[in-house]
């Protein structure tokens, strides 16, 4: 699935009540243009608030942190009960080998059976390659195990908190419909054991129930902002690995992502489309002349003048090397050749200061605007290809369009 459409298809489950959160999407994220000063250029990022699902790989990796998490919180959850029965202190009511059942043997056998059964069951789940299934395991894996805990711990007034717990790590499932499961049964088990125990328990007088209404609280408000903050981090995760990291502007390969889908879908639709190549002209001069440093100041002083001289629907992207390509929606030839130009002449007037002086650098640019007569992106994109090749030859900084094959 194509960046475009992954992001559409996002905004349109998450975000269609905001009125501008379709047109965010078909605009490829462009929602805010970041200035890092004249010196940085101008950096694109999307912001769209929405939940992205992982995939399977993703749940396997999450899947073994918890366990193996789960196992840490066992063994020291052991050794502090070893520590406290060495302490431990007998009286009438408990003796000393009555302790060490109920508060070492049984929940460390208990724990530790539990996980040594998710241990191997967990290896079978994860090859149904099912995301659901796998964050099913894990809600029942971390609810049992937080039960077993409080079950053996109902003297510590606080301990029914624990149930909730499980609800904190409900943002890393990525799918809401199983945040709000693994809160049910969070819920559930809290105010069954509250139901249950409340009444009968010396340990648990009424006024902890308020203490445990604001936890609970507090939990939900702390899987809010994890939620917050893992959405942002495989968004950022996700625009890392979609982006050139010196312009911030798309790669090579989303590029054609993108150009794959406006192919189909002027197949689908019939939305014309026009493609622009963008070349700083005599760029290995530059860096030979005035050091790479400088080449890379040149080179993001074109997103400048693609981000001032473009619309918000079209798409960015750097080629490669000095090259810039850019996906014009709903535009034909001749407009697209005019935004070309806009472009050129704004990257024509920047000027760069150096040792020599002042200098200014120029663009060639070739147009080609999509018919059905291209059988894939590749062949397509020569066309433009084939018109910068015509602007260079033909002298440079100046735009060129590729005729009509038709």
């Amino acid at each position: 699935m194509n960046v475009r459409r992954r992001y559409e298809e996002n905004a349109k489950n998450g975000l269609e009540k905001s009125g501008k959160a379709l047109e965010t999407a078909k605009t490829m994220g462009y929602t805010k243009i970041i200035r890092e000063g004249k010196k940085m250029g101008i950096h694109m990022k999307k912001y769209i608030n929405t939940s992205r699902r992982i995939n399977t790989k993703e749940s396997e990796e999450w899947g073994f942190i918890v366990i193996n998490a789960l196992k840490k919180v066992w063994l020291a959850t052991l050794i502090i009960e070893l520590f406290l029965f060495i302490f431990f202190q007998p009286n009438e009511e408990c003796s000393r080998a009555y302790y060490f059942y109920l508060f070492v043997a049984r929940p460390s056998i208990g724990q530790g059976v539990w996980l040594a059964a998710a241990d191997i069951l967990f290896k079978k789940c994860i090859k149904s390659k099912s995301h659901r299934i796998v964050s099913l395991f894990m809600m029942i894996l971390v609810s049992g195990f937080a039960a077993i805990a409080v079950w053996v711990h109902t003297s510590v007034g606080l301990m029914p908190v624990a149930l909730l717990f499980p609800m904190v790590l409900c943002p890393f499932y990525r799918d809401w419909k199983m945040m709000v499961l693994q809160a049910g049964i969070s819920t559930a088990l809290y105010a069954a054991y509250q139901g249950y125990f409340l009444p009968y328990s010396p340990y648990l007088p009424p006024e902890n129930l308020l203490i445990d209404v604001t936890i609970f609280a507090g939990c939900t408000f702390v899987t809010f902002v994890l939620e917050e903050q893992v959405n942002l981090s495989y968004i950022l995760q996700e625009e890392k690995s979609v982006r050139d990291s010196l312009t911030h502007l798309y790669n090579h390969e989303t590029f054609y992502e993108e150009l794959e889908y406006h192919m189909k879908r002027y197949e689908e639709k019939k939305e014309t489309f026009s493609v622009m190549i963008a070349d700083i002209d005599n760029f290995k001069k530059v860096n030979d002349t005035y050091g790479h440093a400088f080449g890379d100041e040149v080179i993001r002083k074109v997103v400048v003048a693609f981000a001032e001289g473009h619309g918000n629907s079209d798409f960015c992207a750097r080629y490669g090397g000095e090259e810039f390509a850019m996906i014009l929606p709903k535009r034909g030839i001749e407009e697209a050749a005019g935004i070309a130009e806009n472009i050129r002449k704004k990257f024509e007037e920047i000027a760069f200061q150096t040792e020599l002086g002042e200098k200014h650098f120029t663009l060639s640019i070739g147009v080609a605007e999509y018919t059905k007569i291209y059988e894939n992106a590749s062949t397509f994109f020569e066309q433009a290809d084939k018109a910068l090749y015509e602007a260079k030859r033909s002298g440079k900084n100046r735009v060129c369009c590729a005729k009509s094959a038709e």
